[in-house]
């Protein structure tokens, strides 16, 4: 990872700053993006000088190519993406809005649409690069108050799949990753409905953040050079 620049949305909590934390302590430069300044500085102050920061509401898709500039400015050419940035809202069908339905799906699906077009221009990415979108076994096993969530999911597999063929004519590797229950805040908050249906039946235990850092660090490593169009899911034994 020594000296790769590599993107990370919703680096102010959960899989994100987890996964920033641990891809700086390999010696990986790293651009957190999330919407909460004050948590980005935080994470980028105990990263310290591998670290720097760019607020931005992924919800205004118009947006996204001022994360971009922001790295094209700082003369950052990008080496991988990691799209953590992520909304879960659980809801059950009866209660379920077309408000609710369209902000999941502008995070966790449209965002990653555009972040990817953006990424594949050659003035912000190197070639042979990588782009990797956190997931979730949701999009191919949901369950009770996921009607917004699990498509949304299952949108950012399909659109990975499209993304892994297309970006080939630059080398450009994309993959996901589906975790099943992480400890981050969207599972503990989420705790009395949908998210957590099953936590307490996973056998090899609540996955540690960490160990997505460490699969993160494997897919933008030449170790996965061959790997791309890949949904792998993480499971737990659930």
């Amino acid at each position: 990872m020594k000296g790769k620049k590599i993107l990370i949305t919703g680096a102010s909590s959960g899989i994100g700053r987890e996964s920033a934390l641990y891809l700086s302590s390999q010696g990986g430069e790293v651009i957190l993006v999330g919407r909460n300044e004050d948590r980005l500085r935080e994470t980028a102050s105990a990263i310290g000088k591998n670290a720097c920061f760019f607020p931005c509401d992924l919800r205004k898709l118009g947006e996204i190519e001022k994360i971009f500039e922001f790295c094209a400015s700082r003369e950052i050419l990008l080496d991988g993406m990691v799209h953590s940035a992520g909304l879960a809202n659980p809801t059950p069908v009866r209660a379920i809005s077309p408000e609710n339905v369209e902000e999941i799906m502008r995070v966790n699906f449209q965002a990653f649409v555009e972040l990817g077009k953006q990424f594949y221009k050659r003035k912000y990415s190197g070639e042979g690069s990588c782009i990797i979108g956190i997931s979730s076994l949701a999009a191919v096993r949901p369950s009770k108050g996921q009607v917004a969530y699990a498509p949304s999911k299952a949108a950012l597999n399909s659109a990975m799949e499209v993304m892994a063929q297309e970006f080939l004519k630059r080398k450009i590797r994309v993959n996901t990753i589906m975790p099943s229950y992480v400890a981050t805040p969207m599972v503990s908050q989420d705790a009395g409905f949908g998210m957590n249906q099953g936590i307490d039946k996973m056998p090899l235990g609540v996955i540690d953040p960490k160990q997505i850092a460490y699969l993160i660090e494997f897919l933008l490593s030449d170790k996965a050079a061959h790997i791309t169009g890949a949904a792998i899911p993480v499971t737990s034994g659930v």
